[in-house]
């Protein structure tokens, strides 16, 4: 049974008393609710559409096997990335308001340092989110408007269609490398260093190592990685791909080895 909760003897439904909630004025707790909300939306975002029975594609694309999987791959993580995009700008957006209100009213000078940090590093991320949303998240809209009413439209929304997938996969495929994991480390590892040599913050410099690495983390592990699956997959499945490709003058063979 939850705390707080009981039976009352008279009555046959269940009474909780409220939570009690953390200070206003601690802003570890008010980070710590912050970070918790933000890693649970990210864990209820919908998981990415498999590509096995989809229904055929009302376009021209379905007729190729390729460029079907590539736009069913970008679709099945288009929501999906719309939600990463939006919930994580404005979660860092969200601790930089917060940072700076902690930085012009609070009397304690390591708690103001840390804040002025906070507000340069998050807003630096959350400008790196807003100005590289994943490709998915708003690339397929141009697609879908493009016409497909003659040879030449159709080769054209063909190439915009493949250049969008690689761009998405090799994106994902950066994320997820070790390199980011590594990229997140530096940062955080740099920071923590210049609060604990520089300022003697040795608490604050702890906890900004952790939480900050976790947060980096959790972007990388909540972002979608369709595309990269399915351009994993396309490649896997045979050392050499023929397709058709529309011109435009004709219809043509494309290969790759």
């Amino acid at each position: 049974m939850e705390p707080g909760c009981r039976f009352p003897a008279t009555e046959k439904r269940l009474s909780c008393a409220p939570l009690s909630r953390p200070a206003f004025g601690d802003p570890l707790s008010a980070a710590a609710l912050v970070l918790l909300a933000a890693l649970a939306s990210a864990g209820a975002l919908p998981p990415d559409a498999p590509l096995a029975d989809a229904p055929p594609l009302p376009s021209f694309l379905g007729e190729d096997a390729q460029l079907a999987s590539r736009w069913r791959a970008l679709e099945s993580e288009e929501l999906h990335a719309r939600l990463w995009y939006w919930g994580w700008s404005g979660f860092l957006g969200t601790v930089v308001v917060t940072e700076v209100v902690i930085a012009a009213t609070t009397t304690n000078q390591g708690a103001k340092i840390n804040a002025y940090y906070n507000i340069g590093f998050s807003g630096a991320g959350m400008l790196a989110v807003l100005l590289f949303p994943p490709a998915a998240a708003y690339g397929l809209d141009a697609i879908r408007a493009m016409p497909e009413d003659t040879d030449a439209h159709r080769a054209a929304k063909a190439r915009a269609l493949d250049a969008l997938f690689e761009r998405a996969a090799s994106g994902e495929r950066w994320y997820r490398s070790p390199w980011n994991h590594v990229l997140g480390l530096t940062v955080n590892a740099g920071l923590s260093a210049i609060l604990y040599f520089g300022y003697k913050l040795g608490g604050r410099a702890l906890l900004t190592l952790v939480a900050g690495s976790a947060i980096w983390e959790a972007q990388i592990w909540t972002r979608p990685t369709a595309a990269r699956d399915a351009a994993d997959r396309l490649q896997s499945g045979s050392t050499v791909q023929v397709r058709w490709m529309f011109l435009g003058n004709g219809v043509g063979l494309v290969g790759s080895f």
